[in-house]
Formats: C-alpha cells, sequence, structure tokens
C-alpha cells in the first residue's frame, strides 16, 4: 500500500477486444509512472474489459507470485498505451483489513 510509481510492474487482464474476447489473459510489463489524481500509468496496450486485473510488482513467471501495487482502471480513451491504475493507500488498505479480520 502506498507504493510510490517508478517500479517494474505486470498488468494483467482479460480485455473484451478481438480476437480474444475476455477468454485470454493478456498481460503487459513496464516502468510505472506518476499520473495526476493519486494514479499510476504504465505502457500497456489492454482493451476494454481488463478493468479489475492487477498489476504485480516484482512478478516471477515461475510461481506466478507478485505483489499487488493497483489494479487496471481506464486506459488514454483511445483503445492505446498507457493503462491507469490508482495508487492503493489508506482506503485500500482498510479493506484489506477488514477482509482479513473476516
Amino acid at each position: 500500500f502506498g507504493r510510490a510509481a517508478g517500479e517494474r510492474v505486470t498488468a494483467f487482464g482479460y480485455p473484451a477486444t478481438s480476437p480474444q474476447r475476455g477468454e485470454v489473459l493478456l498481460y503487459c510489463a513496464g516502468t510505472s509512472q506518476r499520473a495526476p489524481e493519486g494514479e499510476q500509468r504504465v505502457p500497456c496496450d489492454l482493451g476494454g474489459g481488463a478493468s479489475g486485473g492487477p498489476w504485480l510488482a516484482g512478478f516471477d513467471s515461475a510461481t506466478g507470485k507478485g505483489t499487488v501495487v493497483s489494479v487496471n482502471s481506464h486506459g488514454a480513451g483511445d483503445g492505446g498505451s498507457p493503462m491507469y491504475g490508482p495508487t492503493l493507500g489508506k482506503t485500500a488498505r482498510a479493506v484489506y483489513d477488514a477482509a482479513q479480520r473476516g
């Protein structure tokens, strides 16, 4: 939580674009950058439908593990790069903590 932009992340999603039509998990990787309004951005051209997919820092393809640092929120509005995601702060931490208490 509260991780600053500037680290390598891998963003995952199931874009609804053709030919995958939401049936294939795709990903892109790059270095996150600060964006306006508390968001981050990463070079990524995942299309509509990829929203909610995780951004993992330290992703290890052999184990499938990494640390969630953001989620896909929206693209540039033209179907291209970059992908934007929120910086996970106090509210996200509170939700996580509540879920852990279950």
